[in-house]
């Protein structure tokens, strides 16, 4: 657009609602970052790792740390990291554990 002399008339626009634009880009954004994480592999799950698990029957004088040593001795995770995972899977914390009992240990490769 042009005025009479042949200038360029310059349009300004205004936010009418403010908070809906602020929406409207928040969403954009969110939606960038998740297609930029499917599309990177992101947010893949480390199960990947996980191959099988064994069941093991707690001994007298087992720990964990001994068990993660035992059944994972060729793999490089932290065995830290394995009792964690044993944690969750098993629902259990350190003071749970018994002669006796039954746990899956998670056999990394």
């Amino acid at each position: 657009m042009s005025d009479n002399k042949g200038n360029k008339i310059r349009r300004r626009y205004k936010i009418v609602k403010p908070f809906r634009f602020f929406i409207f880009v928040l969403i954009c954004i969110i939606s960038l970052v998740f297609t930029g994480y499917g599309i990177l592999g992101l947010a893949r799950a480390d199960a990947e790792s996980l191959t099988e698990y064994v069941e093991v029957k707690i001994q007298d004088n087992d720990t964990l740390w001994n068990i993660v040593e035992t059944y994972n001795a060729g793999s490089d995770i932290n065995i830290r990291t394995a009792i964690y995972d044993i944690y969750e899977v098993n629902n259990i914390n350190a003071g749970d554990i018994h002669p006796g009992d039954i746990i899956l240990v998670p056999i990394y490769r």
